[in-house]
């Protein structure tokens, strides 16, 4: 497989809401409810139309190429599912590698749009699909390039023979990831996609006929997290109605020293973003953080390249709007409550990659519960859900957290893990060496005026760390001060 840039395979309090169903522990051989993919075979990259009850989705995985079954790498597939009926058609490979050209390689990140597409190919022929992917000639994984290729059903494809998006430098990854905007429902399409030169950015193009593309800038990075620069996407889509686009960034990859020194390639989650319009380019005002989606949040230990549920053209006005949905490259099953570290990162690894939906309700419990757990052995402090197979039960609520910067809380309240079993709050977005479980959300690092805000403090007794609002920690060794947050 191709490895991506950042190091990523290429190719409930807000309430999260996930649309997954956490299921047995350890080995399963079926996907949890909702989810799509191939079980034992890696899964990302997701692109998803919804059209009345019908979703879409095409995704990469691991499949034999048609044209050449030595290769068993990269594919695009495809699966319908009509959420009234239930029924479900596929999962099935629609497009691979062609031997000799350009896209010899690791064809992967497909981004489907629909439109009216009149003679793209020269051959006299209108289509109502499009599909713009990543691929390229060096089995090395360098040089990508963004080809498009076209259908009237989404199954059966037609390539363009040439890249129609190449990269600007030949000593690096190249292009990747589009993200697609139909602005006239025919062939006035909007692309943005990943070029790794000189440095790591979000580049705008559009073109009239859905092939020859323009550049028109670089996406504006203002406002998006301090603590994760650089940070790669996996979709971005329109709400037509509030003039803004959203955006689904990853966070950073585990080190491989938290992870028994075995790599995870997925990241550990992902945040959402809304921008203006008027500022997607100019920056003239930031991102402004929504929710993020990570180990602590929905227990998985990948969570990355997410896709949007997105009508034909692009836009999120679909299905359970202003819900927003999507779907996330997550790893399955889940690790056990008390794996090492070793195992949970055995548990990302690509061949537990699946496709599974999140959604995010906008309004709904900007605050989060921040609750303390106990099994009668070990404390987690989270604001997220604990481990089914862990026996914990609540002890309290120590205060709520902000699920983004907000009302000027802006300290980030990491969750982590140290060994099997040692769950611990830390305000160190590296979680002082030890495994990131995500972020809990944000407090304050000092008393403010006129709110009526509750201390708290780290903890530690012989074999766990716990939080208190007591500065004595109930009689336990008292760390530190963690911060302040809202009772």
């Amino acid at each position: 497989m191709n490895i991506w840039k950042s190091g990523v395979v290429k190719g409930p309090v807000v309430l999260i809401a996930l649309g997954i169903l956490i299921a047995a522990l350890g080995c399963s051989q079926s996907l949890p409810d909702g989810s799509v993919g191939n079980i034992g075979r890696y899964n990302y990259s997701p692109s998803v139309i919804q059209t009345g009850s019908v979703r879409q989705i095409w995704w990469c995985g691991q499949g034999k190429n048609p044209n050449n079954t030595s290769q068993d790498t990269d594919a695009i597939f495809y699966e319908s599912i009509n959420l009234s009926t239930k029924v479900v058609y596929g999962p099935v490979l629609v497009l691979a590698e062609t031997p000799g050209a350009w896209d010899s390689f690791y064809l992967c990140n497909p981004k489907v749009i629909g439109g009216s597409f009149e003679n793209p190919l020269g051959d006299g022929q209108s289509y109502s699909y499009a599909m713009y992917y990543v691929a390229t000639s060096s089995s090395q994984g360098v040089n990508n390039s963004i080809g498009v290729a076209f259908s009237n059903d989404g199954i059966a494809w037609k390539k363009y023979p040439q890249p129609i998006i190449a990269p600007t430098s030949l000593n690096g990854y190249g292009v990747g990831q589009p993200a697609l905007y139909n602005s006239d429902k025919k062939s006035g399409i909007s692309m943005f996609y990943e070029d790794d030169f000189p440095t790591p950015q979000h580049v705008a193009a559009t073109s009239t006929d859905g092939v020859h593309f323009r550049i028109q800038g670089t996406i504006t990075s203002n406002g998006l997290d301090p603590d994760n620069p650089g940070a790669g996407w996996g979709d971005m889509a329109y709400d037509s109605k509030t003039f803004e686009w959203y955006a689904v960034f990853n966070r950073p990859l585990r080190p491989p020293s938290t992870t028994g020194n075995i790599p995870e390639y997925g990241q550990y989650g992902i945040e959402l973003y809304k921008i203006s319009q008027s500022a997607l380019l100019s920056g003239s005002t930031p991102w402004q953080q929504l929710a993020t989606f990570d180990t602590n949040a929905t227990l998985y230990e990948s969570n990355f390249i997410a896709g949007f549920v997105r009508d034909g053209f692009g836009n999120l006005n679909v299905g359970s709007y202003p819900t927003i949905q999507m779907y996330t490259s997550v790893s399955y099953p889940l690790p056990y409550w008390d794996a090492s570290p070793a195992d949970a990162g055995r548990s990302a690894q690509i061949n537990h990659w699946i496709l599974t939906p999140l959604q995010w309700v906008p309004g709904d419990n900007e605050l989060l519960s921040l609750n303390r757990y106990f099994n009668k052995s070990v404390h987690e402090v989270t604001t997220g859900p604990v481990s089914p197979d862990a026996g914990f039960q609540l002890e309290g609520l120590l205060g709520h957290l902000y699920a983004s910067p907000s009302h000027g809380a802006d300290q980030p309240f990491y969750a982590c893990k140290g060994g099997q079993t040692d769950y611990f709050v830390s305000l160190d977005l590296n979680c002082e060496n030890q495994r990131v479980l995500g972020k809990n959300g944000y407090g304050y690092s000092q008393q403010v005026s006129g709110l009526n805000l509750v201390a708290l403090y780290r903890c530690s007794s012989a074999h766990d760390h716990f939080v208190s609002n007591d500065p004595k920690c109930e009689g336990q060794k008292t760390d530190s001060l963690l911060g302040y947050v809202l009772p």
